[in-house]
């Protein structure tokens, strides 16, 4: 038996698979990255509807899983320590489905995955107040209010508020933002003001992976809901930015019991439009709350 001429063979045949194999993988992965042409109908599409672009667009869409959360439980020790100052006098009473922790300078409110915190007077004189303290004291706060959780918090935004400025912040899980689990903290020089909390705890991916819809689809629909609105287009609006992640499917899913499931999601920003467009990846469709 010639074994030379059997181990050609066997070469050439590993060789063919692992072309076969590389072949595969290239048309997967183009099967779903948005082409040239079809990056370029995106402009004209935003163009020919008053739209500017100062922003890159997600190019790729591949098939995702839906994300498993749960609603956290806060205890009173938690709030007490991490609210209120040591030997500060503090009522807890109950409004409905609501626990309303109250001082004389503070007011904390539970409602069930929500913290809304408001100290009119402020946590503090800030002495030599500027955008980079403001965002110290911010990050501080934050930082104090994550209740050891293990995933990330990101700053998204920061805008001017009052005298002082407005820091919007993102959690995220692996490399996806759960935009349903975002901190808003108002900071002026007299401190941290007030703040809106809101959180989830990711417990992993459920379901199998489903295809969804691509970035230029996503954004076809904004555009549609846009001039079909009372306003229509904003004079020299642009996109703005173009993010995916994950959220509710629809308002109702919040007040659900046990484990909640969130669908992936693009959230689409356009100048001269206050809040974010979030459209379901997997539908295509806007979701409203």
């Amino acid at each position: 038996m010639d074994w030379e001429k059997i181990k050609k063979i066997f070469i050439y045949l590993l060789v063919a698979v692992n072309i076969g194999l590389l072949g595969l993988n290239y048309k997967n992965s183009t099967k779903y990255t948005m082409t040239s042409d079809e990056e370029r109908a995106v402009y004209e599409l935003l163009s020919a509807n008053g739209i500017g672009i100062y922003t890159e667009i997600i190019k790729e869409a591949y098939p995702m899983r839906q994300l498993a959360v749960t609603v956290p439980e806060f205890n009173n020790n938690e709030i007490r320590n991490t609210f209120f100052d040591n030997g500060e006098n503090m009522q807890i009473t109950l409004e409905f489905d609501s626990t309303i922790f109250k001082s004389d300078s503070k007011t904390v409110v539970i409602n069930g995955n929500k913290i809304y915190f408001d100290c009119p007077d402020g946590t503090g004189n800030i002495e030599d107040f500027s955008r980079q303290v403001a965002l110290d004291i911010s990050e501080d706060f934050i930082k104090k209010v994550s209740f050891g959780s293990d995933y990330s918090i990101n700053l998204e935004k920061i805008s001017v508020f009052g005298d002082g400025y407005k820091f919007e912040y993102n959690e995220s899980y692996g490399k996806q933002k759960i935009f349903s689990s975002a901190k808003e903290v108002y900071v002026t020089p007299e401190g941290v003001i007030s703040a809106e909390l809101s959180y989830y705890v990711p417990q992993g991916y459920v379901g199998e992976n489903r295809q969804i819809c691509s970035c230029d689809e996503a954004i076809l629909t904004v555009i549609y809901n846009i001039k079909n609105s009372i306003d229509g287009v904003p004079d020299g609006a642009y996109l703005e930015k173009t993010e995916i992640g994950y959220d509710f499917q629809a308002d109702g899913d919040i007040s659900q019991a046990g484990v909640l499931r969130l669908v992936p999601c693009y959230r689409i920003y356009i100048s001269g439009i206050n809040n974010p467009y979030i459209i379901n990846a997997y539908t295509n469709e806007l979701i409203e709350y």
